[in-house]
């Protein structure tokens, strides 16, 4: 099975670049899928959390104090971002402050993220392009500006499972 996918600039502003995972063949981006859902959209927190998120890219940058970092591994980039420690979280690589990649997510009503089916995949499909942007930024396909989050190369993926 082939897996192809795009990572696309969302918004960018003074706080940073918000990108997002496009997978081909799909209409809307994994932010815009979780934008759009209607599970998240009815979470009492949604509101706050998208407004955080914009706040982020216009003037605050992506600061750890968002995030749960422990969402991941030291070896990763993966973060999950919430607002108020309500039960929403949207799975995000987190790059620097400056640099933010949305996946995917929804209401997290179990004890860890591996519990609940839609949020495990959303973090093991960040964990494989999580790998690939490494592997690239290290042979320089890919390079960050350290200034304003901006990604340049090639940020288009193809994997044959």
């Amino acid at each position: 099975m082939k897996i192809e996918f795009e990572i696309v600039l969302v918004e960018h502003g003074r706080g940073g670049a918000l990108y997002s995972v496009h997978y081909m063949g799909e209409e809307a981006t994994e932010l815009d899928k979780f934008l759009e859902c209607k599970e998240v959209t009815s979470c009492e927190d949604f509101e706050p959390l998208t407004a955080r998120l914009n706040d982020m890219v216009d003037y605050l940058g992506f600061r750890s104090q968002y995030f749960k970092i422990e969402e991941g591994s030291y070896h990763d980039s993966i973060t999950a971002l919430h607002y108020d420690n309500g039960p929403l979280r949207l799975y995000c690589l987190r790059r620097s402050s400056v640099l933010l990649i949305a996946g995917y997510g929804g209401p997290k009503y179990t004890r860890t993220y591996q519990e609940n089916q839609v949020l495990n995949d959303a973090v093991d499909k960040l964990k494989i392009i999580d790998e690939l942007l490494d592997k690239r930024q290290k042979t320089g396909e890919i390079s960050i500006n350290n200034h304003t989050g901006a990604l340049e190369g090639n940020l288009i993926f193809t994997l044959d499972d």
